[in-house]
């Protein structure tokens, strides 16, 4: 008899629409606590809209040979490159003249502006905002896992690979110039929908199958 798998993931910065509208289906998020970070991946990246096309921001994260391979919760960002001043002025550029930019604007604008010390505490309290805008609260746990119930939700922190689920169009800020682009942060989704936001995500049909 198989037994089902509880979804388990890793958290990521500023999420994915397919990562997000996944983990709000859940009814209590699981965060793998006792996984090595990998590089390429999700937890230190996003994409957003910029006027040139598809914009990815990455988090520098410290390296050294004594945290090479270390768990991600243990993870610390590095401070050597200004990435937060980076980061907020791009996010300002693509979306200022979004429609819902200005009313939620303030409440990203302290993770920008504080310093920061570990990534994946700081990826859960941004999930954990955006699930407020979206009126919903994060419940969530911590916890060790065994590999097998991870993998399947992997393909989620992907930065490369087809994405294998349905994403339905709506208004992009720079769309007129180089048409709609899935799957970006969700941030695409709040600055542009505003409150519809929950209801678009309840829309993306998501295929777990790997890449």
């Amino acid at each position: 008899m198989l037994t089902r798998l509880i979804p388990v993931f890793s958290p990521a910065y500023l999420p994915s629409v397919e990562y997000f509208a996944y983990i709000i289906k859940c009814k209590e998020v699981l965060f793998a606590s006792n996984l090595r970070y990998q590089k390429q991946t999700l937890r230190n990246r996003t994409y957003i809209y910029g006027a040139n096309g598809k914009l990815r921001l990455v988090i520098p994260i410290q390296r050294s040979r004594k945290t090479d391979g270390k768990f991600f919760i243990n993870t610390h960002v590095c401070h050597e490159f200004k990435w937060q001043d980076n980061h907020w002025k791009s996010i300002c550029i693509a979306y200022r003249s979004s429609p819902f930019f200005e009313y939620y604007e303030d409440y990203f604008y302290p993770f920008f502006h504080r310093e920061v010390i570990n990534l994946y505490w700081f990826n859960i309290e941004l999930i954990a905002t955006i699930y407020e805008l979206l009126g919903l609260e994060l419940k969530y746990k911590s916890i060790d896992i065994n590999r097998t119930q991870f993998d399947a939700m992997n393909p989620l922190l992907q930065d490369k690979r087809d994405k294998p689920y349905l994403q339905k169009k709506y208004h992009q800020v720079f769309e007129n110039q180089h048409g709609f682009i899935k799957n970006l942060s969700v941030l695409d989704v709040l600055f542009n929908l505003g409150k519809d936001s929950l209801n678009y995500l309840s829309t993306v049909e998501i295929n777990q199958r790997k890449s």
